[in-house]
């Protein structure tokens, strides 16, 4: 069974930023990019307020780290664990071996880098758990996250056509990209 974001020491240092778990403390900083639709133009979710927001922020702490950037909150990376899919019959075999990504960089930290350290240190995070394989997905008009899956050596899986339904009501293309835990051991 692989490690849990609990099993793993806190917190982490990449070269310019320390991620953590979340706390209440981070509630007003978390705010300031989920409650920016302009920045959340491909997120799964654009929160209505803020009462929405904190409503579902417990849901979300256990999956979603924050980075700070000499003490200025500078983002977030989701590591969301999850079941792999499997045949009934080793589905004990599946649980927990596979980590979704995902990152959000403040306004203030866009174009620095800071998306690709933090996807670096997501995929270094889900090597250290023990799982099988990671996955990252976006919308392709998402031209900068998937340059950041490719930069840190995510291959491209799947180009869906027109399956993700957008918020404006249009569908659009979707990308998936993914590497497997061994794969990342094998270039470190």
């Amino acid at each position: 069974m692989p490690k849990t974001l609990d099993d793993l020491a806190w917190p982490r240092h990449t070269e310019r930023l320390t991620l953590r778990k979340q706390e209440p403390a981070d509630a007003d900083a978390l705010w300031e990019i989920e409650g920016d639709a302009a920045q959340n133009r491909w997120t799964t979710r654009v929160y209505e307020d803020r009462a929405a927001f904190d409503a579902d922020r417990g849901a979300r702490a256990a999956s979603d780290l924050v980075a700070y950037w000499d003490g200025r909150f500078a983002g977030v990376l989701m590591v969301a664990q999850k079941d792999a899919w499997s045949q009934a019959e080793v589905s004990e075999q599946a649980k927990g071996q596979l980590v979704e990504l995902g990152w959000r960089v403040a306004t203030w930290a866009q174009g620095r880098g800071l998306a690709t350290e933090l996807a670096r240190e997501g995929l270094a995070i889900a090597s250290e758990m023990g799982v099988h394989r990671v996955e990252a997905s976006c919308f392709i008009e998402n031209a900068v996250s998937w340059r950041v899956m490719e930069k840190v050596g995510m291959r491209r899986e799947s180009h869906t056509v027109k399956e993700s339904l957008h918020r404006d009501g249009t569908w659009h293309d979707g990308l998936t990209y993914a590497a497997l835990t061994e794969e990342l051991r094998a270039r470190s």
